[in-house]
């Protein structure tokens, strides 16, 4: 693959990708991020993998998987990886054919499953259709794992609605990327304008908070939890994912999904039948108990506290959704992302081929 390529896909998957939930505390100030490289460690780590790949495909082994090798399930440290810690946990206890692989941003998975080390992954519902059109066409989007994780936060008892952001501060962090795109579209569709302020993380939202609860934060799982396990006198007012369904009659907010290399699913159906029956039942165990679910995600250091994790998991909105109503949900979301931004989806639409028949 060519470098300008790989560096143009790297850096607009670091803008358009979905907010990693990292390592949580009792409060906002304890969520921890994970150190971010400089650009410099960025161009070099892209060079690195540049030649790496380029090395394999002199070798013709790109993409392939030998018969009989464990299929590796690539995910992002943070709520698409919720959804996976009850298959995990089963697949250690009786040591079932899956390697499992987190990664804490998309650009260190990226070049992971470009190059074929993992077959099967959960990622960004943007960062899949990216994907879709700069691997030919050989990726295959298997069913949504979760729902929007973004919610209103303030103090503000005058606000209860997304009609009621008019005239309103708000301080989000995602300029120029999907949480940007999904608020605008709704505040159009609601005739409402806001003043939107942006940061560069959830932190510097919370912040302001802090200096005045009257204002408004839109904030992502786990930081929502965190903020108001901090501080009582703010409240989760609005979630992004009702105003959505309301907005787009009814129609989900898909936020992650699971795909597959579309050449491995052809070469190997049963084992991602095999995986997709595993990952519903897992999705389904983080559904009925939530305490055994907080222990896991513990277990699997995606967050650092049971209390913060328990609070949190129902708020992420992890469900399995596949077949046609994944398809509806995720065909409504590109269309809003294409139009505020055509490279949020790749420059074009996914088309039939990409969505997997239940």
């Amino acid at each position: 693959m060519k470098r300008n390529l790989w560096k143009w896909l790297l850096l607009c998957l670091l803008c358009l990708g979905l907010f990693a939930c990292t390592k949580g505390g009792e409060s906002s100030t304890e969520v921890k991020k994970e150190s971010t490289p400089s650009v410099e460690e960025k161009s070099s780590s892209v060079e690195r993998s540049e030649n790496a790949e380029e090395s394999k495909a002199e070798n013709k082994t790109e993409n392939k998987t030998e018969a009989g090798e464990e299929p590796t399930i690539l995910s992002l440290k943070g709520p698409t990886t919720i959804g996976l810690v009850h298959l995990m946990e089963k697949s250690e206890e009786e040591k079932l054919p899956y390697q499992f692989q987190m990664e804490a941003s998309p650009d260190a998975l990226l070049p992971e499953f470009v190059s074929g080390k993992g077959q099967i992954a959960t990622v960004p519902a943007n960062m899949a259709a990216v994907l879709y059109q700069k691997l030919d066409k050989d990726v295959e989007v298997l069913n949504i794992n979760t729902l929007g994780i973004l919610y209103v936060i303030t103090g503000n008892e005058e606000v209860s609605s997304i009609a009621d952001l008019a005239g309103k501060d708000i301080y989000m962090p995602g300029q120029g990327a999907t949480p940007e795109y999904v608020l605008r579209a709704l505040l159009s569709k609601n005739n409402v304008e806001g003043n939107l302020n942006f940061v560069t993380e959830p932190a510097e939202a919370v912040a302001h908070l802090q200096q005045n609860p009257n204002n408004v934060a839109i904030l992502p799982e786990p930081f929502a939890t965190a903020t108001l396990l901090q501080n009582s006198n703010l409240q989760r007012k609005i979630s992004i994912t009702e105003e959505w369904k309301k907005s787009y009659d009814g129609v989900e907010l898909p936020t992650a999904v699971t795909i597959v290399r579309k050449s491995y699913a052809e070469e190997h159906p049963e084992i991602v039948k095999a995986f997709l029956e595993e990952e519903k039942e897992s999705i389904a165990a983080v559904e009925k108990d939530v305490q055994k679910t907080a222990e896991l995600v513990v277990k699997q250091r995606i967050l650092e506290k049971e209390a913060l994790a328990a609070k949190a998991i129902p708020n992420c909105n992890i469900h399995f959704i596949d077949g046609e109503e994944m398809k509806k949900a995720l065909e409504q979301y590109y269309q809003v992302l294409f139009k505020s931004n055509p490279k949020s989806v790749g420059g074009a639409l996914p088309e039939e081929g990409f969505y997997a028949q239940s």
